[in-house]
């Protein structure tokens, strides 16, 4: 599992997602650093918050291109109303305005398991 994220939505997937008992493999602060830590970490999840420094799309497209791409969830609390087409042009795997910690694990624990199904 790779959350990409800052500030405080970091630290709060963070905790949502330990206290579900997931493992964060890495925290990234840029795009760049996103791809790279998906090629490096091969997480069967990438938590990425639109705010993401470098584009969020730019990471998003590039992390689900193939091969074995993992489950892409962009999170913007600010989108408008075309984001989440955006994102799923990108190749996200889901989008969401915001969601509270209980979900969160939900939606996560869904994206991984149709993720294993896929492949």
């Amino acid at each position: 599992m790779v959350a990409v994220g800052r500030g405080s939505l970091r630290a709060r997937l963070d905790a949502a997602l330990a206290e579900a008992g997931f493992q964060v493999t890495s925290r990234c602060a840029s795009a760049r650093a996103a791809v790279e830590a998906v090629a490096r970490d091969r997480p069967d999840v990438c938590i990425i918050d639109a705010d993401l420094p470098g584009g969020a799309l730019l990471a998003a497209a590039a992390i689900a291109s193939p091969p074995a791409p993992p489950a892409v969830l962009v999170i913007d609390p600010g989108a408008g109303d075309a984001a989440p087409r955006a994102a799923e042009l990108v190749g996200a795997s889901a989008f969401v305005h915001a969601i509270d910690d209980d979900r969160l694990a939900d939606l996560v624990n869904t994206l991984a398991e149709r993720r294993a199904l896929e492949q």
